[in-house]
């Protein structure tokens, strides 16, 4: 056999061995990644989270995954009263890495949002602040996190700066109905009578979204038309708020 052929034939299985270790390697890295995405499949949360945290401490800079892993699980432990911690620290590498992604923004606002009212039906008013301000930064345009930084100012009797924050957070239209109810009321209790008439109109037009506070809303609308003179607006208003609603002389 000539030396070439001998070569050839000493060569071949070591490439061939290369080539299955390589494969092999392969496999091996995706194997927690795809005994998570089953886990997901089959309803087991729990599991999943372990073979995620698996894959990404060999795979840290895998963004894909890591954002996979966040919005498939993250959303579930929010909802279900879980730690928000480890979402929150997800979706600030996440963020940090792509700031400009609007799910990653609105994702990680809400779960600071909710770590800020957890902090306020605590005490914990200065820890709130901040988290609120975090949220604000992060996906400014929402509004979510202006309205609960003004509720925020409102528990703490500081009526002003509680004023500025709802009128920030109306500025964007959210959809929250509580938000123009309570704006209303204080553009009311300020005389500003016609800003309120039209802030306390939008708790209307959301009624689809909540419809308890109808009444409180027609009533305001009610009383802001009598102190504007227009009796026959208030009469109307009035008999939308129920027989509750007291005008005044």
């Amino acid at each position: 056999m000539s030396s070439l052929l001998r070569l050839a034939s000493i060569e071949t299985p070591l490439v061939f061995l290369l080539i299955l270790s390589g494969a092999s390697c392969a496999n091996s890295d995706s194997l927690p990644l795809d005994a998570a995405r089953s886990a997901v499949r089959d309803g087991d949360f729990a599991r999943a989270v372990g073979f995620y945290q698996t894959y990404l401490e060999d795979q840290p800079d895998d963004y894909e995954v890591l954002k996979e892993y966040t919005f498939t699980l993250g959303e579930r432990w929010a909802y279900d009263g879980g730690d928000r911690g480890p979402i929150i620290r997800n979706l600030e590498r996440l963020y940090e890495l792509r700031p400009s992604e609007e799910d990653v923004q609105g994702l990680l606002s809400l779960m600071l949002v909710r770590e800020g009212q957890a902090g306020s039906e605590a005490g914990r008013f200065e820890e709130s602040e901040q988290i609120y301000r975090r949220a604000i930064a992060v996906n400014p345009e929402a509004g979510l996190a202006q309205y609960n930084l003004g509720m925020l100012y409102d528990k703490q009797g500081k009526g002003d700066q509680a004023f500025a924050q709802y009128r920030a957070a109306a500025a964007k239209r959210p959809q929250i109905p509580d938000l123009y109810l309570r704006l209303g009321e204080v553009y009311l209790g300020r005389g500003d009578f016609d800003r309120a008439i039209v802030t306390l109109g939008l708790v209307v037009e959301l009624s689809g979204v909540s419809t308890y506070l109808l009444p409180q809303a027609h009533c305001g609308i009610a009383r802001a038309y009598h102190s504007k003179g227009m009796m026959a607006d208030a009469v109307k208003a009035g008999e939308r708020a129920g027989d509750e609603c007291e005008l005044g002389s």
